[in-house]
C-alpha cells in the first residue's frame, strides 16, 4: 500500500459561504422606471427602483400589476421587475393611484 491519503474527514466543509442579504430599505424619492434590455437575452424587462414603499407594500403592489397587466414579475434587492415593455400602463396606472414615478435612463 502506498502511503497517499484517500479520504479525509478533516477539512472542513465543502459548503459554500452563504451570501447575506441586502436588506430593503425604502426611499423617500419618487419612484423611478427603467427598460432594460442588458443581459437579459435580447428580452425587455421594465424595472421600478427607488420605492417609496416597506417590503410588503412593494410585493403588494407588484402582485397588482401582476394581475392587472397580465405579466410576470419578481422583486429582486428592492426593484420589481416586470417582464416586457410596460412603461406606459405601469404609467398610467400609478397615476390612476396617485402615485408619483419619473421615467430614467432614455
Amino acid at each position: 500500500m502506498s502511503g497517499r491519503l484517500l479520504y479525509s474527514t478533516d477539512g472542513g466543509s465543502s459548503k459554500k459561504p452563504e451570501k447575506k442579504k441586502k436588506s430593503y430599505e425604502k426611499s423617500d424619492g419618487p419612484t423611478k422606471m427603467r427598460l432594460e434590455t442588458k443581459g437579459r437575452g435580447g428580452k425587455s424587462v421594465t424595472v421600478l427602483f427607488n420605492l417609496p414603499f416597506d417590503s410588503g407594500e412593494a410585493k403588494k403592489l407588484m402582485k397588482e400589476m401582476q394581475t392587472l397587466l397580465g405579466c410576470g414579475a419578481t422583486f429582486k434587492e428592492g426593484r420589481i421587475e416586470m417582464r416586457g415593455d410596460l412603461r406606459d400602463k405601469v404609467e398610467a396606472h400609478f397615476q390612476s393611484k396617485g402615485l408619483k414615478i419619473v421615467r430614467a435612463g432614455g
